[in-house]
């Protein structure tokens, strides 16, 4: 009889996503299986099928009981910011009190505020820090994250906090994809001549180190302009790092048509995209990366453009955008508060923080999808079947977390 590590039996139902990803969902498209079992061996998920002839034909070392609840593929996390210290509670406070978040980023609060307490933290704080933070995730059932820097802003500073972020690669139990993020210009500084200055000294040697896998630009009124980001992005680009882009979130100034250009994997927030250039992310497979706790966290945020999107049959994905202005640091929420805040179906909003998600990172053939030959990334969550998500919802709903074939959690 073959061996498997695990095998998860008595699924009630699985939605294994297994020809994602999906820019149209449905259930007849989400390859869900129903009383169904999936077999694991060396990381990787072997075989999957109807729970009985899973469970009698491998040798499991270790079974897992899914006890008729819905099981899904781990979520990816494809858009946060966990490198940082201190914390920016007060400003909730002015938020509510209706002062505009640019105007708490010009009197040095905000990310500035954030960079200061930031720079002076150890490289062993930093690093602690992230691996609580990617812990608490990993337990909600985040098994791939995307994490940027961007709270350095010094050149060498944001080289520190990526070495941190490769540090974590050996200790953190999912899988991490590292970005580096032009969040920024230095307060005081010349936007044009800092974006010259981390385009042809910072992406080339964070690109040759091998410490990002991604480059990424925060595009937007108050940050860096189309011209600057563009700099930045075909930088990195040109290193062979791959590109994504913070586009039209506080003000649209053409940030999301540049960026369609230039082929990016993924534009993030979107809340101010004209509909129209909806069609231009889909003409060119680019993933909306749409971020539901941080359209609440703005307080006065207008929402994305969803139905255009959907209508052009755009990738989806949502993410947490965990960071100091948004201290929400599981994409369960997201997917959580989608159906309410954007509009989305919850089998749209699991699969955009499962496969779309992966999509959005260029990893749709390793995580985000339950089939043979994919990393062995599962959630046995406390519902009867997807519609639960979203309609149960204000707390850890994961039952019981399988990542890379080790089991994470586990609890009834």
């Amino acid at each position: 009889m073959p061996r498997a590590d695990i095998v998860v039996y008595n699924i009630g139902e699985l939605v294994t996503f297994m020809d994602g990803p999906l820019a149209r969902v449905s259930e007849e498209r989400a390859g869900i299986v129903r009383e169904a079992g999936v077999a694991i061996r060396s990381g990787r998920i072997i075989d999957v099928g109807p729970s009985g002839r899973i469970r009698s034909s491998y040798d499991a070392e270790t079974s897992i009981n899914a006890e008729d609840r819905l099981a899904t593929p781990g979520l990816v996390d494809p858009h946060t910011h966990p490198v940082f210290d201190g914390s920016r509670e007060d400003e909730l406070t002015l938020k509510v009190q209706g002062v505009p978040y640019s105007e708490i980023l010009r009197r040095g609060g905000g990310i500035y505020r954030t960079v200061r307490r930031t720079v002076s933290a150890s490289t062993s704080r930093l690093l602690e820090l992230l691996l609580e933070r990617l812990e608490l995730m990993l337990r909600a059932g985040t098994t791939t994250v995307e994490v940027k820097t961007g709270y350095g802003l010094d050149l060498d500073e944001e080289l520190r906090h990526l070495e941190v972020v490769r540090a974590a690669f050996g200790k953190a139990r999912q899988l991490v994809v590292p970005t580096l993020l032009a969040h920024v210009p230095p307060q005081g500084a010349d936007a044009r001549a800092y974006a010259r200055e981390f385009a042809s000294t910072l992406v080339p040697e964070a690109a040759s180190r091998g410490l990002a896998t991604y480059v990424d630009v925060f595009c937007d009124r108050g940050a860096f302009g189309v011209e600057e980001s563009r700099l930045i992005l075909e930088a990195g680009l040109r290193s062979g790092l791959r590109a994504r882009i913070h586009a039209d979130q506080l003000a649209y100034i053409g940030c999301s048509e540049m960026a369609a250009g230039l082929g990016v994997d993924s534009m993030d927030h979107l809340e101010r995209m004209p509909p129209e250039n909806a069609k231009l992310l889909a003409s060119r497979g680019i993933v909306a990366v749409l971020t539901p706790t941080s359209i609440l966290s703005m307080i006065d945020s207008p929402r994305p453009p969803v139905e255009a999107l959907r209508e052009a049959g755009v990738f989806i994905a949502l993410a947490s955008d965990y960071n100091p202005n948004n201290m929400t640091p599981l994409v369960q929420t997201a997917l959580q508060l989608a159906p309410y805040v954007l509009g989305l179906t919850q089998l749209e909003a699991l699969a955009a923080s499962t496969v779309n998600a992966a999509r959005s990172l260029g990893l749709d053939n390793v995580v985000g999808r339950i089939a043979p030959g994919m990393r062995a990334d599962i959630v046995v969550w406390d519902a009867e079947n997807h519609k639960w998500l979203g309609y149960y919802w204000g707390f850890d709903l994961s039952l019981k977390v399988v990542a890379g074939g080790e089991i994470v959690k586990d609890s009834e």
